[in-house]
């Protein structure tokens, strides 16, 4: 009688699997219309704009140096999809997935999943045409919208959006020069990626931050130039000795001292600015993020080295160091304390070379003794060709 009812038991269980599937109902006809995107789209908001357009960017942050430095302002704009669906069984969607492709077959894209009509996205490449397509998904079957195409546009510097994170940007996406350009999804620099607890600067990226980090910008190193307790005592990392992004991150420590000094004259400094170079040349380690607390001091003098030796030109070298500005660091920074007599701007410009790229070049190998052919070696991983 046990096994009886254990038999009806199941057949009953059979026949209200089969019904449930057969009440679910799924569209025959859907129709997505997904909005246009401008031809061109600019990430940067008006006031950074406005930055970049200045004649002479110093003065514009001189003269209004009470705007800058207290609050978060250096994300960029986000590229906004909107889009609507109509089905024969007037039915909602259970999600709806964007994807974002550098190829007009689709291939490679990044792909966003909402159900909303609506998405932003952020953190997409200069100089870069994109297509985009809808997929519409009742009950596990998809429905493919149209694919469309936009430009994001050529204005340098790409600044990112990192939840939790302060300053962050991709030092790639300049024009360097006839038909070249620094290349972009490499090298980023940002603030911190966990609180020291020696300042009151706290910076650490969100579950969303670390998703940006690792799936959108892809990051496999994290090089850190704050200092340690090995390095002299002060601890600025809160005891780490591997990256806050997660195991699969590598950790590169290259603590440096700063404050009202140059770090390439600082014999403390050469050993961890040689380690720095030296992980930059190798082309497995990209891509690659490197700060130091607020991304401002050590983080931007290495920056403004970077861009100087693939080629960058002072005009931009100085637009990039200022753009920190319109992050929350606490203090503005100001040109005018990296560019007198006793620094690295002043000490490039003293160099040897035919352009600013050489100088820079030799002012590493006799300041601080990196080798010629590490430096050549970066040139060639971070240089490309324009293609567009």
């Amino acid at each position: 009688m046990k096994y009886k009812s254990l038999s009806v038991l199941s057949l009953l269980m059979v026949l209200a699997t089969a019904c449930s599937k057969d009440a679910v109902k799924i569209p025959k006809e859907v129709r997505l219309d997904v909005s246009d995107i401008v031809a061109t789209v600019d990430i940067h908001s008006s006031d950074q704009k406005s930055f970049l357009e200045s004649a002479d960017p110093v003065t514009y942050i001189d003269n209004n140096i009470s705007d800058f430095g207290h609050s978060s302002n250096s994300a960029p704009s986000p590229v906004t999809f909107f889009w609507e669906e109509a089905n024969d069984l007037n039915q909602k969607a259970n999600k709806y997935v964007l994807s974002i492709s550098e190829n007009v077959d689709m291939s490679d894209s990044l792909e966003y999943s909402t159900k909303k009509l609506s998405f932003d996205v952020f953190n997409l490449k200069l100089k870069t045409r994109y297509y985009y397509q809808i997929k519409s998904i009742h009950s596990g079957k998809s429905f493919l919208s149209s694919i469309k195409e936009f430009t994001i546009d050529s204005y340098a510097p790409r600044n990112i959006y990192v939840d939790g994170v302060e300053n962050v940007r991709d030092l790639g996406g300049w024009n360097i020069g006839e038909n070249k350009i620094f290349k972009q999804g490499m090298i980023y620099r940002t603030s911190q990626f966990n609180y020291g607890g020696v300042n009151t600067f706290v910076s650490s990226p969100s579950k969303e931050g670390k998703n940006s980090l690792l799936n959108e910008l892809k990051i496999k190193t994290d090089i850190d130039l704050r200092r340690n307790s090995d390095f002299d005592g002060y601890d600025e990392v809160n005891g780490i000795t591997s990256s806050p992004l997660g195991k699969n991150v590598k950790y590169v420590s290259a603590p440096m001292q700063y404050g009202n000094s140059n770090i390439f004259t600082s014999s403390r400094n050469k050993n961890s600015i040689k380690t720095f170079f030296n992980t930059l040349a190798n082309e497995d380690n990209y891509p690659v993020a490197f700060h130091c607390v607020r991304g401002t001091d050590r983080t931007g003098a290495l920056a403004y080295v970077i861009g100087a030796l693939v080629g960058m030109s002072s005009e931009d070298l100085i637009k990039d160091y200022l753009f920190s500005d319109f992050a929350n660091i606490g203090d503005p920074v100001r040109y005018s304390t990296i560019s007198g007599e006793d620094f690295y701007v002043q000490g490039i410009a003293n160099s040897e070379g035919a352009n600013l790229s050489e100088k820079t070049k030799n002012y590493l190998h006799n300041t601080v003794g990196v080798e010629i052919s590490t430096l050549e070696a970066i040139k060639d991983i971070l240089v490309e060709e324009m293609t567009y």
